[in-house]
């Protein structure tokens, strides 16, 4: 039988290393409580857990089943949360890597590209222009040869089409990167993570007042969650208190938008139509209005405005 650790550190997340083979029965019971196999590292592990809270009840539930298969199984839980910059700078490390890949990725596709048309060509180089084709069998190795030729030139073109697509790729990834350090997005993070704070709060809470039979596995994993949330909380917060300080965030409020102000929002002026403590509602050109949060009015048109915005 095998021996198996099933261990938790968030600079790699949930992982599942020993001498486990192929049909001794780890694969399905592993499978049945969340993890994968991750064929880069060639090992079971469960997706996205890095600098994530560990899945204690799945992990422990996973290791009584192979333990009762007769498997030797220890279970190693870091409690360690990485600070927010840390993970923000491994994040942004292996993005880089991923483009790197993507790059090369693309040269060599157009180094294939480049080969296929030229052995397409090779193909009928020898063949004089408009010689015909001739009918039945004797002109089967002719349309056999033209045929591969087409084919060829056809995955060039489309290997060609690929390698043209990678340098978008890569811009796609660098802008999604960029929107998600976006002050006016790291604010409604902000606000969707203390939410999700509140309701794990309950759930303690409930957990305190009801136990179960998984109580203590349960309360374990709980206790990981809220630590990865303050964390994440406490960072992204840190991040928002210096784009206030630096003033490209916070500018506006309740305090200096008033009604019937002109403020821009997504490249466009619209009208306020009530300043309330969190959004701003404005006119639509309907019957109705839509709310936005603060964070995204750029500039605004009002005599109260410290600020006098470019049109």
């Amino acid at each position: 039988m095998a021996t198996i650790v099933i261990s938790h550190i968030a600079a790699d997340g949930t992982l599942v290393d020993g001498d486990t083979e192929k049909g001794d029965g780890t694969g399905d019971i592993l499978k049945r409580y969340g993890f994968r196999w991750f064929r880069s590292i060639r090992q079971y592990g469960h997706p996205n857990s890095r600098d994530r809270a560990p899945r204690v009840v799945a992990i422990e539930a996973a290791a009584d089943e192979l333990r009762a298969a007769g498997h030797t199984v220890d279970v190693e839980i870091a409690e360690e949360v990485r600070p927010n910059d840390v993970v923000r700078a491994d994040k942004h490390e292996r993005l880089e890597d991923r483009r790197e890949a993507l790059a090369a990725k693309g040269d060599k596709l157009t180094r294939e590209a480049d080969s296929l048309m030229r052995a397409s060509d090779a193909m009928v180089e020898h063949l004089p222009l408009g010689q015909p084709v001739m009918p039945g069998r004797r002109g089967r190795a002719h349309r056999n040869l033209l045929e591969r030729s087409v084919t060829t030139a056809i995955r060039s073109a489309q290997t060609a089409e690929a390698a043209r697509q990678m340098p978008a790729r890569i811009d796609g990834s660098r802008r999604a990167e960029a929107y998600k350090e976006r002050p006016d997005v790291t604010a409604r993070r902000v606000e969707r993570l203390e939410a999700e704070q509140r309701a794990l709060q309950r759930r303690m809470d409930g957990l305190a007042a009801y136990p179960s039979a998984n109580s203590d596995r349960l309360r374990r994993q709980y206790e990981g969650e809220m630590a990865v949330l303050e964390e994440r909380i406490a960072g992204d917060r840190a991040v928002l208190d210096a784009a206030k300080e630096a003033g490209t965030f916070g500018r506006y409020s309740k305090d200096n938008v008033h009604r019937d102000d002109q403020v821009r929002i997504r490249g466009q002026w619209r009208t306020v139509v009530r300043a309330n403590g969190k959004t701003v509602s404005l006119t639509t050109g309907y019957s109705w209005t839509d709310r936005y949060g603060w964070e995204e009015v750029k500039a605004v048109r009002c005599e109260h405005a410290q600020d006098t915005p470019d049109s």
